[in-house]
């Protein structure tokens, strides 16, 4: 006996037009305004269309950078930089799944540099501190719909004032698109974003996850396009693009099943805002590529990872946006950099 048609579901046939409305929105405000990878990474956590099995995570890492000159200033600039995560679920099942977030990245600077405009000294020590709050539902038809807010303060004085304060939030719809594959709604804010001069404006995203089996995996839209494919069993490559300016790419191969080895190409980059700052809506931007090659040793509930490499292109600046990047700038000449991670999981 033939199987009877699956009822459409609710707001079916006005999918495809929201999509292209979502899609030409998303396009004019990642054109103007770069988006660091650590602001839409939850994104990609939300693919999973299994609920009720998130693990706790934690992890610190610490990073030591070459001494290197600073162009165009007699001085030098050394960084030894901290990192602590922690990701922990509060509540989950197969239909809901509550988890808590906290994030914090300490940058200890030893430099006599200055912006070069504001002959303001460059800080000693710069803070990026946040917490969070992330939900997802899944629906009787499969549906998943999650969402996240996140409060922080990235600055030489952390929360100083409400003016160095953050404030993110996202909210995604995953929407099964056959066996494997899904339709990805997202609406996105960040108070520290900028867009077409105006702030405090929600950017809409658009995505498709496509997985035609078990070696490849791939969410092509905006905000984001990730890519991850095993052409053999040992061997995983995998992509991410946030537009404009970040992107990363990995490879790597498992030696046996716990010790893994790793090379990879980042560009990415970081602000603050600092507390004596003239114009209250300008950042101190960090841009830089690097080369990283690495080690990894996974057991079940703790990895150990150790990391070198090669980092260049190395500017900072002051603004509100990316088109400010020739005003109060210094570039740091290209060095190396070691780091050693230590995570556990439950």
């Amino acid at each position: 006996m033939r199987e009877s048609k699956r009822p459409s579901q609710p707001g079916a046939r006005s999918l495809p037009a929201l999509l292209v409305l979502a899609f030409g929105l998303a396009i004019a405000v990642f054109v103007a305004r770069p988006v660091p990878a650590s602001a839409q990474a939850e994104l990609l956590q939300w693919v999973d269309p299994t609920l009720g099995q998130m693990m706790g995570r934690a992890d610190y890492r610490i990073q030591f950078f070459s001494e290197e000159r600073v162009q165009r200033q007699p001085t030098h600039l050394d960084l030894v930089q901290h990192n602590f995560t922690l990701v922990a679920p509060i509540f989950q099942d197969t239909r809901d799944e509550w988890s808590v977030s906290a994030r914090l990245r300490y940058q200890d600077y030893d430099t006599k540099a200055i912006l070069p405009d504001s002959r303001q000294r460059f800080p000693q020590e710069l803070w990026d501190a946040r917490a969070g709050l992330s939900y997802r539902h899944k629906f009787d038809n499969d549906w998943i719909l999650g969402g996240n807010v996140t409060v922080g303060s990235a600055s030489d004085k952390p929360f100083h004032s409400v003016d160095e304060l953050i404030v993110r939030a996202t909210t995604l719809l995953r929407i099964p698109s056959g066996e494997r594959n899904a339709w990805l709604l997202s609406l996105s804010y960040a108070s520290d974003q900028d867009i077409f001069g105006m702030r405090h404006i929600p950017i809409p995203g658009v995505g498709y996850l496509w997985s035609p089996n078990d070696k490849f995996k791939a969410v092509i839209g905006l905000p984001i396009t990730s890519i991850e494919y095993k052409p053999i069993e040992k061997l995983t490559l995998e992509a991410t693009y946030f537009p404009v300016r970040t992107f990363r790419a990995r490879a790597t191969y498992a030696i046996f099943r716990p010790l893994r080895v790793f090379l990879g190409y980042d560009a990415d980059h970081d602000s603050y805002y600092l507390a004596d700052r003239g114009d209250k809506d300008d950042q101190l931007f960090y841009y830089e590529q690097r080369i990283t090659g690495g080690i990894r040793f996974d057991l079940r509930h703790v990895g150990i990872e150790l990391t070198g490499g090669y980092i260049f292109d190395r500017s900072f600046f002051e603004g509100e946006t990316y088109s400010d990047r020739n005003e109060n700038r210094f570039k740091v000449h290209a060095g190396t950099f070691v780091a050693v991670r230590v995570g556990v999981r439950w």
